[in-house]
């Protein structure tokens, strides 16, 4: 009898939830079958299973048909998402995509010093093979006690071989921006990632450079796998002044429009923006309305390609959903989704040479163009 009554609520709470286009006989058909299915589970499987983790299947089922960045998400990996927002995290400090491959390490970590490298693939973890292995599953995987020790194993595009890598555990603790002089005229802000309180950040790392005299400013966000699009809006803001940063369609409800926020004084002074194949998402949106209002320079390689906006509904049982809600485009109208922003500038980066020739590159273009274009106009 408590077995009926646990279907019954589970039925009766997709039936509240559910907005279906599909015929009406078509949906009771699904619904019936899926009693169906569920009663011949309980009753006859060989061993007898937790009503909950049965629910819980069916809940990672229904968002596994979506797309690769709708995702259930349990109690724990929910809290673990909000704890990488606050910037703190134990892991090896990559990001990975749901078919597991490296979107970017973040600088500064176990992975990035390693070597991996935005597209390698997860091909195993510890030796166990990822065939079958969420993205939830294989982060969970490779978190753990700082000092402990995960083997990754890579594929890498150009590489016949299997790539090993051994990595030591760390406290991953972000500076999520930084900033410095370059010369004595150009100001550098590298972010390496949308979390919160980056806008107000960037905010400040302007003020203090431009009072040590910067003239021209360099925006670093390569290897940058976005973030909230909330900080997003507020790092461009920094840049650009009263004009719209980019659009959000949905297929419920009204379509947003977010301009740059009035509350932040937004910088005049020239600006590259350094991008590369790690760039993703937040960091598009940015870039691209960087890009749309000619307000910079963009410099680097084609960034990710991710033009989806994914909502977060927290669940009754602490657990939550992760859904794809809407996509968005850019001031000019352009969807970037799995075609990524062209640099106005490409520049290959050299793992071989000593130094960043990207970063050099922006420096040599500002000195050599902005340089020239206040020349003409004092003259």
């Amino acid at each position: 009898m408590k077995k009926i009554i646990y279907i019954l609520v589970f039925l009766l709470c997709i039936n509240i939830g559910m907005n279906v286009s599909a015929k009406k006989n078509d949906s009771e058909l699904t619904l019936t079958s899926f009693n169906e299915l569920f009663s011949l589970i309980l009753n006859y499987y060989v061993d007898e299973q937790d009503i909950s983790e049965l629910v819980r299947g069916a809940m990672k089922g229904m968002t596994d048909t979506l797309d690769p960045h709708s995702t259930y998400l349990t109690e724990e990996e929910y809290e673990d998402m909000q704890f990488e927002f606050e910037g703190h995290f134990g892991g090896i400090g990559i990001i990975i995509e749901p078919d597991l491959t490296i979107v970017s390490p973040i600088k500064g970590t176990p992975g990035e010093r390693v070597g991996l490298l935005p597209g390698d693939v997860i091909i195993a973890i510890n030796g166990e093979p990822t065939d079958n292995m969420t993205q939830n599953e294989a982060v969970n995987k490779m978190r753990g006690e700082p000092g402990t020790v995960v083997n990754i194993t890579i594929r890498r595009e150009g590489i016949e071989e299997l790539l090993e890598f051994e990595i030591v555990r760390e406290d991953i603790q972000i500076p999520y921006v930084e900033w410095e002089m370059k010369t004595d005229k150009i100001g550098y802000i590298s972010v390496a990632s949308f979390v919160n309180g980056v806008g107000n950040k960037v905010n400040t790392a302007i003020s203090e450079l431009t009072s040590e005299g910067a003239e021209y400013l360099i925006l670093d966000l390569r290897t940058n796998p976005g973030g909230l699009l909330d900080e997003a809006i507020n790092v461009a803001s920094n840049f650009i002044e009263d004009d719209i940063i980019v659009s959000v369609k949905y297929r419920v409800g009204r379509d947003d429009i977010y301009r740059a926020r009035r509350s932040i004084q937004a910088t005049k002074l020239p600006l590259v923006v350094l991008i590369n194949q790690g760039s993703a998402s937040a960091s598009e949106i940015v870039s691209a309305a960087i890009k749309d209002h000619h307000r910079g320079i963009l410099m680097g390689k084609k960034t990710f390609g991710k033009g989806t906006v994914q909502s977060l509904f927290p669940l009754s049982d602490g657990s939550a959903l992760k859904l794809t809600t809407g996509r968005y485009y850019t001031p000019a109208g352009i969807y970037i989704h799995e075609k990524g922003i062209e640099p106005d500038i490409e520049v290959e980066y050299d793992p071989d040479y000593e130094g960043d020739n990207q970063l050099e590159a922006a420096i040599k273009y500002i000195e050599d163009v902005y340089y020239e274009e206040e020349l003409k106009k004092a003259s």
